[in-house]
């Protein structure tokens, strides 16, 4: 196993005046390299909508937007296309100097994919005990980890990072609600809309599938459910503007589906929706968690600027075990392979339509996550025999109450 980078700040070389790149060439460099970032956004294709059949969920369609697709392997390749072209055009980004990232694991290899291929040097900072493959796929793209032991300081060991180096902290946990176009054309035809939210609805209306009643989303910066909340409540204002305008009672695209967020037992982001939904405030000052989080990608030890309690209708506590459980099962039963982050959210899906159940509540609709990595990058815990028998006494009860929905 190769030796991880030591979590000290190492020495780099600082661009200075004599080095650094005169203004236009500064300027043909970033121009040339907008122009490579809008090809490979251009080349990107849209990724599969698969369904599972549930026979004790009856008329629910479950849908899953299957994100391991993308060439980097995950949902963070988009965020990383965003957060990239931000960049360039705000010139933050030098060349021959390094780009610096906060993440625990998924968008750092995304970026250091990206970064490669704008010949960018790419450090990631990540918290110790990050999955050994995901740091691999770092490191396979040319990037270089450094480990640190206290996750809650992953922004301020990047930001340091940066000011050694000269180089730029891209900051996913402060930009990634705000980097990425949530409307898309803004002109509100779902067909043409390229925004993962646009998207998924496209696909929905393309396969004349249910109306989306509700996309179940865990939050690791807030990004994708800042981009779903916005985009649902933009699409629902622009069809309420040409319904109301015609003169006719609305029809189909009245509804909003809702934006339900799905948080791990050591985290503090469903805290803060509660105190939010009790306060109608966003609070920062709640308690740290006092275990590590075992699902990666999802959940924090302290609230990130980028995540907006606002943007969720409503929150749910998933225990690990059940998250763990559902990762498995899906990878068992319907052949997706996936990370337990997908596990969280499709826990919650079940979770939630349970409950309606057990109220007598149409289950009609469509019912909407996120496949966001890949197992692979988990092969020391989800994708190892060794670890599932350990962990067959602690699974067991949760993959029985999963099942049960099968039957």
């Amino acid at each position: 196993m190769p030796t991880t980078d030591s979590p000290s700040i190492a020495p780099f070389s600082t661009p200075t005046a004599q080095h650094a790149p005169h203004a236009s060439q500064r300027e043909s460099w970033r121009q040339r390299s907008l122009m490579k970032l809008a090809a490979l956004k251009a080349a990107t294709p849209v990724t599969p909508l698969l369904e599972l059949s549930l026979r004790g969920l009856g008329e629910a369609r479950i849908l899953i937007k299957d994100e391991r697709a993308h060439a980097s392997g995950s949902l963070k390749h988009r965020l990383a296309m965003s957060l990239f072209e931000q960049a360039l055009q705000k010139d933050w980004l030098t060349p021959g100097s390094p780009v610096i990232e906060a993440s625990s694991g998924s968008t750092a290899v995304s970026e250091a994919w990206l970064a490669r291929r704008l010949g960018l040097e790419f450090i990631a900072v990540v918290p110790r005990g990050t999955a050994f493959f995901k740091q691999q796929a770092i490191r396979g793209e040319g990037g270089r980890v450094v480990e640190i032991e206290d996750p809650a300081r992953l922004c301020q060991h990047a930001q340091a990072l940066a000011d050694d180096s000269g180089g730029h902290f891209i900051n996913q946990f402060r930009l990634a609600a705000t980097a990425g176009d949530w409307r898309s054309d803004g002109a509100g035809d779902w067909a043409s809309d390229t925004s993962l939210p646009g998207e998924c609805l496209a696909q929905i209306a393309a396969r004349e599938l249910p109306e989306l009643q509700a996309v179940f989303l865990g939050a690791g910066t807030g990004g994708s459910a800042a981009s779903f909340a916005r985009h649902l409540r933009h699409k629902r204002h622009l069809h309420q503007g040409s319904h109301l305008h015609q003169g006719s009672h609305l029809h189909h695209g009245s509804h909003r589906a809702r934006v339900i967020g799905v948080d791990p037992e050591h985290s503090v982001y469903h805290a803060c929706w509660q105190h939010h939904r009790a306060h109608g405030a966003r609070t920062t000052r709640l308690p740290v968690p006092q275990a590590a989080n075992p699902i990666e990608g999802i959940g924090r030890p302290c609230v990130l600027e980028a995540f907006d309690p606002a943007h969720f209708d409503d929150y749910r506590r998933i225990a690990d075990a059940r998250s763990q459980a559902a990762a498995l099962w899906l990878a068992e039963h319907a052949g997706l392979e996936v990370g337990p982050s997908t596990g969280t959210a499709f826990a919650g899906l079940l979770e939630r339509l349970a409950l309606r159940r057990a109220r007598g509540e149409s289950l009609a609709g469509s019912w909407l996550l996120l496949a966001c990595d890949h197992a692979e990058r988990y092969a020391t815990t989800l994708g190892n025999p060794a670890w599932r028998a350990a962990q067959q006494s602690r699974l067991a009860p949760q993959r029985a109450w999963i099942e049960a929905f099968a039957d």
